[in-house]
């Protein structure tokens, strides 16, 4: 495949300065960045609580064993007894959902789970998710004026618990957001030449479509009424690979959802003076 041909090594302005890059790094993060965003009327994700409590891999071990041998109120019931230990739901979502979710689909290419038991684990770790997104989702309501994010699973994909993860953050952060876990290329084609969208993500859990995903992305931008619509991709492919997001075409990866906003919201500020009336 002639994506991954692309994957040897990374390019390097010859006039950087590592020191250089740092200091002007942490000035567009520190102080460009949230000056837009509040001028937007966006706000920055949240900070984890001090005091709350780490989670690590026996945690991760203990859920794991309850999704595939427990009932689902065992499961609710230790995810409540985090909580009353001061773990909060992003915590939860991020240090230990996610986690026990990448260590299902291990035990799966191990052969160390069926895929029946795989699937009634996703499920119940499904459960949690909704249980803990409702309340915060429900509260969230975007300031007048705010963005607006298409996210989707790549077309021909199922699993859409680190979809779901990522609906939640944005939510959170003060985004509008459209959420299709399941669509075609051609409804997805429709849905941004329609509608405006500040940026699409597209949560990816395999490999073995990339180019197709490369070829509808650059359908995308053509059919976009937005202009400069953001483009971002996620998921395990570009954890393992960042630079696959720049070969197929994305402007952006992140390795989890609380850093999808925050590279979301970096585009917004990029792309905001060209921001035209929208039509919705």
């Amino acid at each position: 495949m002639r994506i991954m041909r692309g994957l040897s090594g990374t390019q390097t302005h010859p006039g950087s300065h590592p020191r250089a890059r740092d200091v002007l790094a942490r000035t567009v993060e520190d102080e460009v960045i949230p000056r837009l965003l509040r001028a937007r009327g966006l706000q920055q994700p949240a900070s984890p609580a001090p005091g709350a409590a780490e989670l690590g891999p026996a945690h991760v071990s203990e859920l794991v064993r309850l999704l595939l041998t427990g009932t689902q109120p065992q499961v609710s019931a230790y995810i409540d007894s985090l909580q009353v230990c001061g773990v909060g739901p992003d915590t939860l979502m991020l240090d230990l959902l996610t986690r026990t979710a990448r260590r299902l689909g291990e035990m799966w290419e191990e052969d160390i789970c069926d895929f029946t038991e795989v699937t009634l684990g996703v499920t119940r770790l499904n459960n949690v998710l909704r249980l803990i997104c409702a309340a915060f989702d429900e509260a969230s309501v975007p300031a007048q004026g705010a963005p607006w994010a298409l996210l989707v699973q790549a077309p021909g994909e199922q699993h859409g618990l680190g979809l779901a993860m990522v609906v939640h953050f944005f939510r959170r952060a003060g985004w509008n957001v459209r959420a299709e876990p399941q669509v075609q290329v051609d409804d997805l084609i429709g849905m941004v030449g329609h509608s405006w969208f500040d940026m699409v993500g597209i949560s990816v859990s395999s490999s073995y479509h990339m180019e197709q995903l490369a070829d509808c992305i650059a359908t995308l931008r053509q059919a976009s009424c937005n202009p400069s619509i953001g483009i971002m991709v996620g998921g395990p492919p570009f954890i393992e690979h960042p630079e696959l997001a720049t070969l197929v075409g994305a402007d952006s990866t992140a390795a989890d959802a609380s850093s999808a906003v925050q590279q979301a919201n970096a585009l917004v500020a990029k792309f905001h003076h060209q921001r035209p009336a929208r039509n919705r």
